[in-house]
Parts: structure tokens; sequence; C-alpha cells
């Protein structure tokens, strides 16, 4: 485990961090995100072997979400703190308000998974901002979860690159921060050998059990017929997300290519909003795929690469299909007005009442 932990970090900074970008002052920085669960402290406890043949400093970010008992996440949080502080490893934790999460998912007509991963990722990128540019943001994705994600997708009906596998690694926030997976072809199993063999201990979240979210219905319920009925499932979902991950790269060029997105701030008094324009005689002589493709793409554009939710296929597919002239996505209003097609987002400030307007 550990073995394969370094090798793949050492890969990945040599690709990411040539000499060149290195500063003078200050090596890699390794942000590992760390719930306290088995994964998570798999991954650290790698890190801190690899932390001592390397020249990298090593930090840990722990998200207490508000969504548990005071009593059970913050025993979480100690949880973590304790074994950062015994093995010197430089430990952040961010309290979130209770509350907080469920009225965000309330307000963007999204679930509570969606919302805790949102200001998980914000916390995480806020303190990668302030370790500096050579900061890489670790995360504990196994195969399991790669499998268990391509499954909801699957039942959900999501496109292409919702389909496609999950990447080793990606490059947020306009290039400031990277984001590497270094367990993401280890299984739980292995996971749960290499904990017990180091004797390590892990937390183990309640609402893991909770079956009114999806992920634990899957890997509670459909996962053992899976295992036990068609054995090889986990081989053809590898492959169709392999080939859905060709699929999606060839239709995000090509989107890009034949749907070109203006980006405009247009004023009225004190009302700002980021609007972006494309033609629209062009926008609907483009292959349906091509037409949704390009309205995720100004969606991802209006929000920079910060972290947010994925629009539902189904709205964009009906507007796409020219059957509505308008759809709110609960963020962003999508729009054909005057031979155009407009994306717009209402500043945050503005934005509760704008969309109470819409609605």
């Amino acid at each position: 485990m550990e073995q394969n932990v370094a090798s793949a970090v050492r890969r990945f900074l040599v690709i990411e961090f040539p000499v060149s970008e290195q500063s003078s002052e200050s090596g890699v920085v390794l942000l590992a995100a760390v719930s306290g669960g088995a994964d998570s402290m798999a991954m650290l406890s790698a890190l801190c072997k690899l932390r001592a043949d390397e020249s990298c400093s090593l930090h840990c970010l722990h998200v207490e979400h508000g969504l548990r008992s005071a009593q059970e996440s913050r025993g979480d949080a100690e949880f973590v703190r304790s074994f950062c502080e015994k093995h010197q490893i430089d430990c952040h934790v961010v309290h979130i308000p209770p509350g907080k999460i469920a009225a965000y998912a309330k307000e963007k007509g999204a679930g509570i998974a969606a919302a805790a991963r949102y200001f998980r990722h914000k916390a995480l990128y806020k303190e990668a901002e302030r370790l500096g540019q050579n900061t890489v943001i670790l995360l504990a994705h196994t195969n399991d979860d790669v499998l268990e994600t391509a499954l909801m997708r699957t039942l959900r009906g999501a496109g292409p690159s919702g389909l496609a596998s999950m990447p080793v690694s990606r490059t947020i926030q306009q290039g400031k921060s990277r984001i590497f997976r270094p367990l993401l072809y280890t299984s739980r199993a292995e996971i749960i050998e290499y904990l017990n063999a180091k004797n390590i201990f892990w937390r183990e979240d309640n609402s893991n059990t909770d079956e009114h979210y999806l992920r634990n219905r899957l890997r509670r319920r459909l996962v053992p017929v899976l295992n036990e009925f068609f054995p090889f499932w986990k081989i053809g979902l590898s492959k169709m997300a392999e080939t859905q991950a060709y699929t999606a790269e060839f239709i995000v060029e090509n989107a890009k290519n034949l749907v070109k997105w203006d980006i405009e701030k247009n004023k009225k008094g004190s009302l700002k909003v980021l609007c972006l324009s494309t033609d629209a005689d062009n926008f609907f002589a483009r292959h349906q795929i091509i037409r949704e493709e390009s309205i995720f793409q100004a969606v991802n554009i209006l929000f920079k690469g910060k972290p947010g939710f994925s629009p539902r296929r189904s709205a964009i597919r009906q507007f796409a299909k020219g059957g509505k002239k308008a759809i709110d996505l609960g963020f962003v209003r999508i729009c054909q007005k005057e031979g155009k097609i407009l994306a717009v987002r209402p500043r945050k400030s503005f934005e509760c009442g704008v969309l109470r307007l819409i609605k």
C-alpha cells in the first residue's frame, strides 16, 4: 500500500511540478482531505511514509459538516487531530454551522450529499490557496467509489461525461489547485487489510448505513446481488466508463469548437449579472448532443471552475430540442431571446431575489 501510494504520488509530482515551476523558497505541499474513515486514514498513513522519504510537507484538513450529533462529529475531528499530532502533521479543522448545509441544499434544489461536498471542496480550495501555489489536494477515493459512482450515474441516466471514469487527477480554480487521487486503483478490501496490518484505527460514520442515501442503498443492497449473480460486473462497468471517457472527450471538443459563447457583463442600475450569449441559429443547427454539451460548458464558464452542482440533463434536453424558450436551473437561467441563446447567472448578492422573480 505505502509503496503504491508513494509511486503514484511521485509520478504525479514529476509531471505536474517541473523543476522550473518549483519555488526556491518552498517545495511541494501535500494537503490530505481526511474524514477519519478507513479510506482517508489509510491514505494519510501512507503519506506519512512518503513524507519521510521526500522533500515535501504534509498537511491535513478535516471538515466537520454539522450534519450529525455534535458528540459524533466532534469525536471524528478530535480523532483526526490526535492522529496528526502524534505524527507531527499540521491539521486544520473546519466547522460548518449546523443547518447551513441543509439550507444550502434546499436553496439550490440539491441533495444533502452534494451540498456537503460543495462546502467540503470549498474549504479544501481555500486551504490550498493559503498554503501556496505548489499545493496538491489529495482525496481518498478508491476503486469501489469509482464503481459505485458509475452505477449511480447509470441509474440516473447520466450522459457520457457523467459515465466517464473518475479522473486520477485534475486541475481546478483556473490552474491554481491540483487534485490527485492516489487510491483510485485500490479496493476497499485492500484498505481494510492494510489498516489491520498496521494496527491503525478509523472512525465509522453512522450515516454510511443510512439507506436514505442512494450510494448506501447501492452499496448495501445492489452490489451484493451483482457480486453474487454477475461477478463480471466490475470489469464490464470499467470498460463502459473508459469508452464513455473517449466519447465525452470527442463531444466536449466539438461543442467547444462549434458553439462559441461570448462573455458579457450587463449593467442596469445597481443590478449586475454575468451573462453569456451565442447565436441561436448556429446553436440549433448543431446535433442535439452538441447543443446539450454547449449548455453544460456555459454553466462551467459562469462558475469559473468553482465547485457546484451539475444541472439536470432532462431540463437542458428539453431546451436544446426547442421545446422551451427558457429554463431555470436554480442557479443559472437559460433562455432564447432576440436571435441569441443566453445563459445568465445572478450575482450572489441578488441571487435569492432574482430566483424568486423567475419562479
